[in-house]
């Protein structure tokens, strides 16, 4: 499945025992949807496109403000005010030709979810909101689509992943949503711009080895659990999961 210009540009993934060409033409298989296009999406998808995922799929509604630029590290200044998904695909696709990206300036909705996010591998939510995170991890667990959902305010980041049928999933940790005035966003509180790339990265490097199948009941990663970082003392938590047998979202899966 690999061409010489392939193999040559992955080289140092392949030298991995971890991946070898066979594992790179898995990921070259790989079909996942990044949710966000923002400060968390662009680390994400940069290193999923480095790394040689075959089919990316952006969805983001927003465009550039001037305020993304201290953590959007996709874009330019003189991009402000143009489409986050148009661009996103054009970057992404200058840095790697080899794959397919798809972008849709859409936001995600009750509507067109079933729609986005069903015949994905894997789905990454790393949107502003808490609406597209619940509304994410329902669909992928009604799908059974696999997801890892991202979040960052102030100093400090959290990732957790979902396999449905294998792990709780987010509401059964926040089983609603929060209220409107609970939790400030990035907009009121504010976020030091690295924390994206650092949690973007931990998002990405999950994904990676969620694709190649080095995601097992011995080695988790952050699937069942939800790695918290606090970056003013660089503490990093990570904390197992319970299932609510309740849970409006995952309650009806058979889990193993």
């Amino acid at each position: 499945m690999l061409t010489p210009p392939e193999i040559s540009r992955y080289s140092r993934n392949i030298l991995l025992d971890e991946v070898k060409r066979k594992g790179q033409e898995t990921l070259k298989s790989s079909c996942v949807t990044v949710i966000g296009a923002g400060g968390l999406g662009s680390p994400v998808l940069y290193y999923l496109a480095a790394a040689g995922v075959g089919k990316i799929t952006v969805l983001d509604s927003d465009t550039i403000d001037t305020t993304n630029l201290q953590r959007q590290i996709l874009f330019k200044h003189s991009e402000i005010g143009l489409s986050k998904a148009t661009l996103a695909k054009q970057r992404i696709q200058e840095l790697n030709p080899f794959i397919e990206i798809e972008s849709v300036s859409i936001r995600l909705n009750e509507e067109n979810a079933d729609l986005f996010l069903k015949d994905n591998d894997l789905v990454l939510e790393g949107s502003d909101n808490f609406e597209t995170k619940f509304l994410t991890n329902d669909i992928c667990c009604k799908l059974g689509v696999p997801l890892l959902i991202a979040g960052i305010l102030r100093f400090d980041g959290s990732v957790l992943g979902v396999r449905p049928g294998i792990d709780p999933c987010y509401r059964c940790i926040y089983e609603t949503l929060p209220p409107s005035n609970a939790i400030p966003s990035c907009s009121e509180a504010g976020v030091i711009g690295g924390m994206a790339g650092i949690i973007g990265s931990i998002q990405a490097t999950e994904a990676v080895k969620f694709l190649l199948g080095l995601v097992t009941k011995d080695s988790p990663g952050v699937f069942g659990s939800i790695l918290q970082l606090d970056a003013k003392s660089m503490d990093f938590h990570k904390v197992s999961l319970l299932r609510r047998s309740d849970c409006k979202s995952c309650s009806h899966l058979q889990y193993e």
